[in-house]
Order: structure tokens, then sequence, then C-alpha cells
């Protein structure tokens, strides 16, 4: 993620634990499902004390509260010197008070993937009932004194784009100390494969995901949109991901997220090194015909922030 300055440096040197091996949750647009697969606490441990690792990021296939391990993980990576922990959660196992409290104990930021404050829209894209009980797994991190800690992450998909406005102002009331919204372009892998629709296009996204950008901008709250070309996001280029980090020195795309996919506008575009542009997912479903050259100067583009 974004490095938030010297302080939080760790943020952008941590490795990623893919500890999950299962999920309290079955949603439409997972790129990443449970294999059912239990890796060793114990073993990744020591692979991360030889590697000398201070910062790790708790996630992988699935959800990484959904076991009965979660603790006995956070014990084994403290044990190899792991100073500092960020998870990737829906929030439903939080919704047990005693358990978000002890998490909040040891979680440096909890990044929460909720698809819509909307219960209708939540069902549809979970495939669950479990609304209210991330709602109250939210509430908990709030109470818990934790709030600063929150990062929410919305997959932006099919169901929910038309109410990306709607998000932005409903997290800015009810979490207002939330360190920011990231808005990620869905991918077309895993389960999305298999969820016909479910994949909209850029230009559909395009003015919905700038009024939520706005909305957040104009409320004093920090946001950023990752997976989506710069040519899509047109004036508000500063909110991108990979803008973010091509600016500070950093590779475009993220570790295990597949490259560009080639097409004649991205060759021609002057925001090409800064841009995430489309992958070949996506352009299996709706083609490259959107894509669109820019001649505008990518230190022109004011960064937003994040």
């Amino acid at each position: 993620m974004a490095n938030c300055g010297q302080k939080n440096k760790w943020i952008s040197e941590q490795a990623c634990v893919s500890m999950a091996h299962t999920c309290n949750l079955y949603c439409l647009y997972c790129h990443n499902p449970p294999d059912g697969k239990r890796q060793d606490p114990l073993k990744t441990a020591a692979l991360i004390k030889t590697a000398g690792v201070k910062a790790v990021s708790l996630e992988g296939g699935g959800e990484p509260t959904a076991g009965t391990d979660f603790f006995n993980w956070i014990k084994a990576l403290k044990a190899a010197g792991v100073k500092n922990f960020m998870l990737s959660t829906n929030a439903v196992a939080l919704s047990d008070r005693a358990f978000c409290r002890k998490a909040a104990a040891d979680i440096d930021f909890f990044t929460v993937n909720f698809p819509s404050h909307r219960a209708e829209i939540y069902a549809k894209v979970t495939r669950s009932i479990k609304f209210q009980m991330a709602l109250k797994g939210l509430a908990n991190i709030k109470a818990a004194g934790a709030e600063e800690k929150l990062r929410f992450f919305h997959i932006i998909s099919s169901e929910n784009y038309r109410q990306l406005p709607e998000f932005a102002l409903w997290t800015a009331a009810n979490f207002p100390r939330a360190a920011f919204v990231n808005f990620t372009f869905v991918r077309n892998k895993g389960r999305a494969l298999k969820a016909p629709g479910i994949v909209p296009r850029y230009t559909q996204v395009s003015p919905f995901i700038k009024l939520a950008l706005a909305n957040l901008k104009l409320k004093g709250r920090k946001a950023v949109v990752q997976n989506m070309p710069l040519c899509a996001l047109e004036k508000f280029e500063g909110f991108s991901f990979e803008f973010q980090r091509w600016r500070r020195g950093d590779r475009v795309l993220e570790d295990g997220i597949a490259p560009k996919a080639r097409r004649p506008a991205c060759s021609r575009c002057s925001l090409k090194p800064a841009c995430c542009g489309a992958r070949p997912d996506y352009l299996k479903v709706h083609g490259g015909g959107e894509l669109k050259a820019s001649q505008k100067d990518l230190f022109s583009i004011t960064p937003e922030r994040f």
C-alpha cells in the first residue's frame, strides 16, 4: 500500500502471509477463492525470521479470521520478530466484540472488504446473510478505538458501481476518522469468470467513481482508485493507486498482478509509464475499444491525498 511517511515506511515493505485457507462468505467476484490448504504458522514464521521481515499483511485465499488459528499465527509471527501487522478481512468475525478487541491490540491496519452499505446488494454479491455481522464488525473496530486503523476496500462491480457516490458519503458520515477508501475495479478471475456480467465497462463506471472521489475529497477524506486505466479517470488521475506508485518510484503493478495488455492506444499514450492499463482478463469481456491515448504531461498531474 501507499507509504504514509517515514513512520509507516513498513507499509511499503511488508510481506504477504497467505494464512487464509477458508472463508465465511462466497463472493461472486472473488478472484482468489480458498483451496482449503492450510499453511503451518511455525514453518512460515521460521521463513519470516530468516528473511528478517518485520511487517506482514495477513491475507490469502479466503478470510484470515475464519479459521480457528488466527491468534496462533499472530503469536508465531511475533515470536519471529514481526512488529507490524495489516489484516485483510471482511469484518464478519469481528462482530464478536472480544475477538475484535483482542485483534485491535495487535493489528496496525484493518483493510476491510465491504462491497456495499446496502443490505440487498451486499447479500447478492457475497451470497450471504451476514450484512449485519459485517456492520457490527465495523462498529466494533470503531468501539475498540481503532477507527483510524480502518481502510475500506470496495470492489467495483456491475452490482454496485451506480451506488459508488452514495457509498462514499456513507463512509464519510459513519466512519469519519477512517484512514481512507480504496476503490478497486473487479478482476475477471476466479469466481468472477462464473458470474456473467459482473465486470462492468470502464466507461460505465467512470462518471460514478469520479463523483464518489469528489464526494470524499469535499468531505476531507482520503481516497484512491485501483485497477482502472488513467484514460477512464480523466481529470481525476491524481486518485490513481498506480499513479501514486509510479510517483514514488515503485513498480506500477503490484506483485501477482497480470501485466498490462498491449493495445495500440496505450502505446501512443503519454500516461503509459504511470498507468495500470487494461489487463487481458478485462479485454476478454469488453475488448479495448474504450482505451484512449492521452498527450497530457504526467508531471502536470497533482497527486491527491492518500
